[in-house]
């Protein structure tokens, strides 16, 4: 997969930003991101706790509905990495909201979570080991 493969609108991809948790006084949580697959802009990012597979649905749907406040439209498909449960936030957020849902090889996807690794560990900390 790659940007020129889409149009945007067409896909908006969630995944993991961080490889190593994220120490707050509150505890430590994953960062996920929210991002148009054409125009890799970010459209926002949510916190999990560490080790969830997806914000929940609540904190998942706020963030799609930040996604559609900054696009003004939903994606045609949200695509998800792996192989999510049926209890995933950001699938069950989505088809809240009509949005269909699919799945792609975390490989599939390295050109777009490297560099968002990559510049998370540089500003935040941990070991970016280059893996989707």
């Amino acid at each position: 997969m790659h940007p020129k493969d889409f149009r945007v609108n067409e896909a908006w991809l969630a995944f993991r930003a961080n490889r190593a948790p994220l120490r707050t006084p509150e505890g430590a949580f994953d960062v996920f991101v929210l991002l148009d697959a054409a125009s890799m802009y970010i459209l926002g990012h949510a916190l999990a706790v560490v080790g969830a597979e997806a914000p929940n649905e609540e904190d998942a749907a706020a963030l799609l509905r930040e996604g559609w406040s900054a696009k003004q439209q939903w994606p045609e498909r949200l695509l998800l990495a792996g192989k999510p449960t049926a209890d995933n936030g950001f699938s069950r957020a989505a088809q809240s909201n009509g949005i269909p849902v699919a799945t792609v090889a975390p490989t599939e996807i390295r050109v777009y979570t490297s560099d968002v690794r990559s510049t998370f560990a540089e500003h935040f900390g941990g070991e970016d080991d280059g893996t989707a």
